[in-house]
């Protein structure tokens, strides 16, 4: 493959996709050509899909601007502002580098610095992260910016351990040659920044400012050698994916009140995180209750299982149901094992098909390769797989083949291994069924590729005739489920249940678990939040705060996360649409924008804005206010004004709310 695709991908944060081009045998003049069908084909999930689509319209492609607001125009020198957005922001630097080196030849000491901040880079890249500055022994990045990611402070985490560990293993590497004592210390700190666009038309750079930087680069000065400091903002973020210890508060400079600071331990496995039950009381869904239990009391009196599909907005209360799932299950003597999709690459063996195997096998989580060898030696012993699937198991689990085995599964086509890693699974969930009543869960499938849909197809038909179920979940956007999917079923019952929002004494239960449900500020929340339990419990978790001007952080990234995957031609318009109001006339948007022909189509199938007679309305607030709240004031402005233009013949009193948010006295 052309190793400018890869560099092409590797500049968009989606390296990990490379060799799928590779083996498509995709050149980079097709990119242009592509179509989301091509992608998906291929096995490219929803979020990667919706990027590099985006990045290969004419006007963004192998250009440099493959992010929001790249500006073809800038000069070498020129840097502005692009946008507000809630990111983490990593620094790391080499401990004692001066002493270090002092005694080395200058070539040595650069190699050893070099390697090290290579080290730092990769872990950045690795975690979806973007390299901001490199500043002599130590670096700059920030996650959840340019792209927003729902998951930035959990990436950047990430990213500091991995960056940990492989300068723990360079430095024993050095030892040989150097009486080296490498380390870096790290530091975090997650809240709002501007992102600044920098660089030149050949290639656009990123930056960021704002409060979250100093006090990120605080936490950094103020770690111990070999340490990760990360703040309350960034440890609530990440909540349950990750351990830390609680350390004495800091003082930072231009902050009066001490900072509370947390030491970075580890990042959860994703089934300890799917372990996690939410602290607050489970409130509402009788009727989804009640369906489950009368599914689960038939499996287990008939033997016979069934796929429970729930889909529902994020937030909605996908994972908690299946928390309630759960715990009725382990009542009726059901063990439950579970798996997450997600919309980026991970490491290997914790694709959501090889974790369940792994979990169904009784393999901890970071098991080492002989663990995972007795695991399989173990399986094909009890009969649970022949052992003519040992060549399949040992793809699942990520073992060596024998060169026996080798040589047969080079000579298979991947249709071939597909089918036989199916069968695999399906042999595990019919024998443990045996053993004992399952609830197998994947969640998040509006991120699975082809392959991992095709498992699930495979999952739903074996359920069915064992005592098991298998219960998914699904965004409304980018529900994969069509008819096509359902057809390779073969007719497996399937229910689905689409989650509604709370009803407003349901929100009012769950928020007398905070303050004093009648209160105005309570009212307030369960406006803001329209029945949405993540949202409602955001906001009632910075209740301390005492104000609803601006979204917590955790709400304003879900929303931005969904933003960014739209062509821009789609986000310039709901941003303007943002400055209008919540509902909003075409004809009003259409002026904004000063495209008479435009539609609100790709906004419509997103699921971000629904039709009304002949004006559109955001389909939840919170949608509107984290859009108007990534614009930057100067945009805002300008917005208003255009839109006092609008209403100046119209409606004299919107006119004058526009002037007024336009600063226009």
């Amino acid at each position: 493959m052309s190793e400018e695709i890869r560099k092409w991908l590797d500049e968009l944060g989606l390296g990990q996709y490379a060799d799928v081009f590779t083996e498509q045998e995709v050149v980079f003049e097709d990119l242009a050509e592509l179509d989301d069908d091509d992608l998906k084909e291929i096995g490219i999930p929803l979020g990667p899909r919706k990027r590099i689509l985006k990045a290969a319209r004419p006007e963004n492609a192998s250009d440099g601007s493959n992010a929001p607001g790249a500006d073809d125009s800038l000069s070498t020198w020129e840097r502005h502002p692009n946008e507000r957005k809630p990111a983490t922001v990593l620094f790391a630097d080499i401990v004692n580098s001066t002493e270090l080196t002092e005694h080395l030849d200058p070539e040595d000491a650069y190699d050893i610095l070099e390697g090290a901040r290579q080290h730092m880079c990769a872990a950045i890249a690795n975690n979806r992260g973007t390299l901001c500055r490199i500043m002599g022994d130590g670096v700059m990045a920030v996650f959840g910016a340019p792209m927003a990611s729902e998951t930035h402070a959990v990436e950047a985490c990430g990213a500091a351990l991995e960056m940990q560990q492989a300068i723990r293993d360079y430095a024993d590497e050095l030892k040989a040659n150097h009486s080296s004592g490498l380390e870096i210390r790290v530091g975090l700190h997650s809240g709002e920044i501007v992102v600044i666009v920098g660089g030149d038309a050949d290639r656009i750079e990123y930056d960021v400012e704002g409060p979250t930087v100093p006090i990120a680069a605080r936490m950094e000065q103020t770690a111990s050698p070999g340490e990760i400091y990360i703040t309350k903002a960034t440890l609530t973020l990440a909540g349950k994916s990750i351990e830390a210890k609680k350390l004495e508060p800091i003082l930072v400079k231009g902050i009066s009140d001490p900072v509370p600071v947390f030491a970075l331990r580890a990042l959860k496995s994703r089934e300890e995180s799917a372990r996690f039950v939410s602290g607050t009381r489970f409130v509402g869904r009788r009727s989804e209750l009640g369906q489950f239990r009368g599914i689960i009391e038939a499996c287990m009196e008939n033997r016979q299982g069934e796929t429970v599909y729930i889909r529902g907005e994020p937030g909605i209360g996908k994972t908690r149901l299946i928390d309630e799932f759960n715990r009725m299950s382990l009542e009726k003597g059901a063990v439950c094992h579970r798996a997450q999709v997600l919309d980026f690459g991970v490491g290997t063996g914790q694709d959501a098909i090889r974790a369940l195997v792994r979990n169904l096998l009784g393999i901890t989580s970071g098991s080492g390769r002989s663990e995972r060898k007795q695991a399989a030696d173990r399986a094909i012993s009890d009969q649970w797989f022949e052992a003519g699937q040992r060549v399949y198991v040992n793809d699942l689990l990520d073992l060596p083949q024998s060169t026996e085995l080798r040589a047969l599964y080079d000579a298979m086509d991947n249709e071939t291994r597909n089918q036989g890693k199916q069968k695999v699974v399906s042999s595990l969930v019919i024998k443990a069924s045996a053993e004992q009543p399952l609830m197998v869960v994947v969640e998040d499938i509006h991120w699975a590729n082809r392959l991992t849909l095709a498992h699930i197809s495979n999952l739903a038909k074996t359920v069915s005739n064992c005592a098991a179920l298998l219960v998914v979940t699904s965004r409304v956007e980018g529900d994969p489920l069509d008819m096509a999917w359902r057809s390779t079923t073969q007719g497996s019952p399937l229910t689905t249940i689409d989650l509604s929002p709370l009803r407003k004494n349901e929100s009012m239960a769950l928020i007398g678990e905070f303050m004093d449900s009648d209160s105005s500020f309570a009212a307030e929340c369960i406006e803001r939040a329209g029945g949405n339990p993540l949202f409602l419990e955001q906001f009632l978790h910075n209740a301390d705060e005492g104000s609803m001007e601006s979204l917590p952080d955790s709400i304003q990234s879900l929303v931005m996360a969904r933003v960014d995957r739209l062509s821009p031609a789609a986000k310039q318009a709901l941003q303007s649409a943002s400055v209008i109001g919540q509902r909003f006339s075409l004809e009003c948007l259409r002026a904004l924008l000063d495209q008479t022909d435009y539609d609100c189509d790709e906004l419509i199938a997103e699921g971000l804005v629904r039709a009304d007679g002949e004006d559109f309305y955001f389909t939840h607030a919170l949608i509107r206010d984290g859009i108007y709240g990534s614009l930057l004031k100067r945009q805002r402005c300008a917005l208003h004004a255009k839109a006092a233009g609008f209403f100046s013949d119209q409606d004299l009193g919107l006119r004058a709310e526009h002037l007024d948010r336009a600063g226009d006295p």
